[in-house]
Formats: C-alpha cells, structure tokens, sequence
C-alpha cells in the first residue's frame, strides 16, 4: 500500500469544510486541510501544478496522483521518478516533509472504474475535496478509439468517481481552447456538437473498424485531429453529467515554457511547439510553413498552473450549479508567427546552444510549393550528405 492513512493530519468532515469556506481570505487558506486528487501529475502540467500546490499550498493534508503503471516501469518506479525531478528541488530544499503527503494511487484512466482496487477507492471517497483532472492523450494522430476511450471516456470514469466522494468542493476539468475549434468565437461556455457523446463512444466500443474509419473522416473535416474532437465530447460529458457537482473546465492555448515559475524557462519536453524553437535554435530549421502575420496563441505553463488553481477556489465561491468555464489564451496579447521566429533567432544568436548545427535563420514560407522547393534544399539535402560522410566515417547516421 503506497500511502499510509495514519501520517495524515487529520481527516476533513463536511462541517469543517463548511467552516473553512466560511472563514476563507485567501486561496492558501482554501487549500489548507484539504485532500487533493490530481490526474495526469506526470505529463507537463501536472508537473508544474504539483509543484506550485507543494510550494505554495504546503498546508494541504494530502495530494493523492492517480500513476497508471507503464509496460517497463511499475508505479512505484514512475513516482519515484517524478518526485525526484529537480523541477521539485526547491521545494525538497526549503519543505522537506510535504513529500510526506503526496501519495501515489495506482490507477488507468483508460480502465473501467479508473483501474482503482475497491480500498483505494473507498479512501478516496472519504478524503478527496478537490478533483484536478488533467490526464489526456495529447497525440494529434491517436486512433479515434484509443481518443475517446482515454479523453471522452476516460472524463466519465472521473465524473463517476467524484459523484460518490463525500466531501468534494471543487472539481477542475483542464480541456483545451481548441476543443471548439470550428468557431470564430468562442465563449466561455460548454458547446454541442452534432454528434451525442454516448453515440461516439457506442460505435468505438463496437471495435467496427470500418465503422470507426468512416466516423474518424467524418470528423476530420471539422477538426484537425481526433484530440480536439476527444475533448469537445468530454466538455459535454462534464456538463451533462455533473448536476449538483461544484465543476468548472479549464481551456488553455498552446501551453508553452513558463514564464517564471518554477523557474524562468521552464519546460519538461521537446514536443510541439518546443521542438520548432529548439530545431530553429540549432539552425535545423531553416524553412518553415506558414504565414508571417498569423497569430501564435501560446500561454506559459505556470499562468496555467494559476489559473487552473484559482479556478477551484472561484468556483466554491459561486455557490450555484453552473458548470463554470475559463479560457485561458494571449488573445490580448497575441504574438505572431514573424515576430517570434525573429525573437527566437536573436536570442539564439546571443545565447547559442552547445551542439548548433548551423548558424540560426529562418524562413516562413506562405506557398507550399515554394516551401516544398525549400525543404528539398535546405533539410532533405543537406541531411542526406551529412549522412553519407557519417557511414564514411563509420558514424551512426542522423
């Protein structure tokens, strides 16, 4: 058993909580005392949120994270490796004992039931007052019933589980802003699509392939990828099923490295956006597909962190049932795709890296042909000689 009940403080019962919301001045008074439940700690986000909730929310009596165990690596593995990040080194530094309250939880979200055993459930039912649900699949390119099993499903699976927690106060869903990417605006509300979410999820189970491959074109010709069809479904699961639940959805832009917390600059992959700043910092990237003026919607992850934290607490404050939504994009302060490229070259320029491949420039190339051209010219080429004198050489290729 990976967390042992007696270390906790106390447990919270219904008229403490009531008292504490009573008296409650500030967001860490909110979170003193309480059990915290996070899905998805181990990806990007919930890194960070751990660590703001360790350094900031220190009062807090437990932090429960649901670790699904992997094929080479068992839950216990996997917690010790997220708790020995150094993104956690100032807090291990200054606050030793908080590690004493987080408590790994072994659990799928892909599984019926969360893959929880029934006594980990049971404790979670009577020590959970605050849900953050991060945990998704963040791959563009995921089968649609690998999609919806883990974003759509997978939200009910949690939506259930908060139903039967006798304490809860505050449950934060993290979507995304472009879960409703077909339109031109959008509001900070909960929107249908033609297609119910329990249609959806009826024909994924039926494993049909043809079934699933017509469905999956059918919504590509609306959505760009199946992971923000995925989290609109899941937006109309939260709404639809969370009467009487304090619930609000969190829908972040592009998440980018944080702006000062928990240290300037800060980022755990290389993926998505973070890879064309780095390949153009390394002067690998010597074209890129696009248009100058477009506007780049990137938020730092720790305004994120933020707001997905503030939200809790705004949400308890509302004593209604409305399921709350928060966009959290630059809209107002939008950087276009020009700009950062030039700002990216500079700074690579006067801060190089150490393994640069080439001097750092770039190229938004609108035409897709003309990039086309570019690409053959300036990557394909050029990686295909460098491979050529790497066998010469008796080098690995790149």
């Amino acid at each position: 058993m990976p967390y042992n009940m007696g270390t906790m403080n106390r447990e919270i019962n219904k008229n403490e909580i009531n008292e504490k919301l009573n008296k409650m001045n500030s967001i860490e008074e909110f979170y003193a005392d309480t059990g915290i439940l996070v899905t998805g700690a181990t990806g990007f986000v919930g890194k960070a949120l751990l660590e703001k909730l360790m350094r900031v929310c220190s009062r807090v009596t437990a932090i429960f994270i649901l670790i699904r165990p992997k094929k080479n690596q068992t839950m216990e593995e996997r917690f010790k490796k997220l708790i020995e990040d150094p993104i956690y080194d100032s807090v291990r530094t200054k606050n030793p004992s908080i590690f004493g309250k987080i408590y790994p939880i072994k659990s799928d979200v892909s599984l019926p039931d969360l893959g929880l055993s029934t006594k980990d459930r049971a404790m979670l039912r009577e020590n959970v007052n605050i849900v953050f649900h991060i945990a998704a699949t963040v791959r563009f390119n995921e089968p649609l019933d690998v999609a919806v099993n883990m974003n759509t499903k997978g939200t009910a699976r949690i939506i259930k589980l908060c139903k039967e927690l006798k304490h809860v106060i505050s449950i934060i869903h993290v979507s995304t802003a472009y879960s409703n990417i077909n339109l031109s605006e959008i509001d900070e509300k909960v929107y249908t699509t033609s297609l119910e979410p329990s249609a959806v999820i009826n024909m994924c189970e039926k494993q049909d392939k043809n079934l699933i491959k017509e469905l999956e074109e059918r919504i590509l010709k609306v959505h760009p990828n199946t992971y923000t069809f995925t989290k609109n479904l899941a937006e109309q699961i939260v709404a639809s099923n969370s009467n009487g639940l304090p619930v609000a959805i969190v829908r972040p832009s592009i998440i980018g490295a944080s702006l000062e917390e928990p240290c300037p600059g800060w980022v755990d992959n290389i993926y998505g956006l973070t890879s064309v700043f780095l390949q153009i910092s390394k002067g690998t990237a010597k074209a890129i597909v696009g248009k100058k003026d477009a506007k780049l919607d990137v938020v730092p992850v720790d305004f994120v962190v933020d707001i997905i934290i503030c939200a809790a607490w705004h949400i308890t404050l509302q004593h209604d049932n409305k399921v709350k939504v928060y966009n959290c994009t630059s809209n107002a302060y939008p950087f276009r795709w020009g700009q950062l490229k030039d700002m990216i070259v500079q700074c690579s320029i006067e801060t190089p890296l150490n393994d640069v491949l080439w001097y750092p420039c770039c190229k938004i190339v609108a035409n897709k042909f003309v990039y086309n051209v570019l690409n053959i010219l300036l990557h394909i080429l050029p990686a295909f000689i460098i491979d050529i004198f790497l066998k010469l050489l008796g080098s690995k290729p790149i």
